[in-house]
């Protein structure tokens, strides 16, 4: 159990608000400065922003750790950026659109129980070479590649 001083919680639940706006990706962020006057907290922000990292100690949590969207992002980009030739040969000719049913696939996976035991970056590999061999004759190399720059052997 832990301990905080009486005029510590206040700061302490202004820090918990923003560590809970800061894990929901599609939130907007006000600033912590902004969450400190709307809430009348008497901590200066760098307070609130200490407490934070307090906080995050005690619980042992990393905030800053990769989500399955972020390897779909950086794996997609390595894809288009060493085989430029590929967009015409995808269904949407446009890099974005084909994120989005990129995105909209891993989405699936994420919701599937059976699923979630595996790594995200696994995941989007997966999703990324079978969209890769349905869609490109030449998907073979592409995804030794695009295996050998994520750094997974084979």
């Amino acid at each position: 159990s832990l301990q905080a001083q009486l005029k510590y919680l206040h700061c302490i639940g202004i820090s918990c608000l923003v560590l809970a706006v800061e894990t929901n990706e599609d939130e907007v962020i006000p600033s912590v400065q902004t969450l400190a006057v709307q809430s009348r907290c008497k901590h200066s922000p760098a307070e609130i922003l200490r407490m934070e990292r307090i906080i995050l100690d005690k619980l042992q949590w990393d905030l800053y750790t990769e989500t399955p969207m972020d390897f779909l992002n950086i794996f997609h980009a390595m894809v288009m950026s060493s085989w430029p030739h590929l967009p015409p040969r995808l269904p949407q000719r446009n890099p974005s659109l084909h994120v989005a049913l990129l995105t909209k696939q891993l989405q699936h996976c994420m919701a599937c129980h059976q699923l979630v035991q595996f790594k995200g970056s696994t995941l989007v590999l997966v999703i990324i070479t079978l969209e890769l061999e349905r869609q490109t004759p030449g998907w073979f190399v592409v995804t030794t590649d695009l295996l050998k720059k994520a750094q997974v052997g084979s």
